[in-house]
């Protein structure tokens, strides 16, 4: 299963970024289920994009706008994105034959809906991360985020 990481940020200069790339080559490594790793963020650097491809990445030299179709099974992790680039992969597979394709690490959708909605009740939407102690800012309020094409309505 490809990875494709949006919005990873600027690396050479946060800390969070570092723990965030660091936990996609992780992942790779240790689940046999991911494979090539694609990344696009436009503040990247010459440099880190050279850091990037040094760790086995593939830097993409276009901006996808979060516009990708996952005809085959993707992981897209997407920490502290914009909801807009959320919202752009999510229209770009409303079908259950590409919505199934698609998985997201990123942004707890429960938290966005929570900050639309005092009513909404976020405990069963999503499966959030705990906050940590080392790293803690680079995955709070991350979530994965599976669909199934039972769940999928018509646009």
């Amino acid at each position: 299963m490809k990875m494709v990481i949006y919005g990873i940020g600027k690396f050479e200069s946060y800390e969070n970024p570092n723990y965030q790339i660091g936990l996609a080559i992780l992942m790779q490594r240790d689940f046999k289920w991911i494979g090539d790793i694609e990344v696009f963020d436009p503040a990247l650097s010459m440099n880190e994009c050279q850091i990037l491809k040094a760790l086995g990445c593939s830097v993409l030299e276009f901006d996808e706008d979060g516009k990708r179709k996952s005809l085959k099974p993707t992981v897209f992790f997407m920490p502290h994105c914009p909801i807009m680039l959320y919202d752009n992969l999510l229209q770009a597979n409303w079908k259950p034959s590409l919505l199934s394709n698609v998985v997201i690490f990123g942004n707890s959708f429960g938290k966005y809906a929570s900050y639309a909605s005092s009513d909404y009740n976020e405990d069963s939407k999503d499966t959030g991360l705990g906050r940590n102690r080392q790293g803690g800012g680079a995955f709070h309020c991350l979530s994965w985020h599976f669909f199934h094409p039972f769940y999928v309505g018509s646009v």
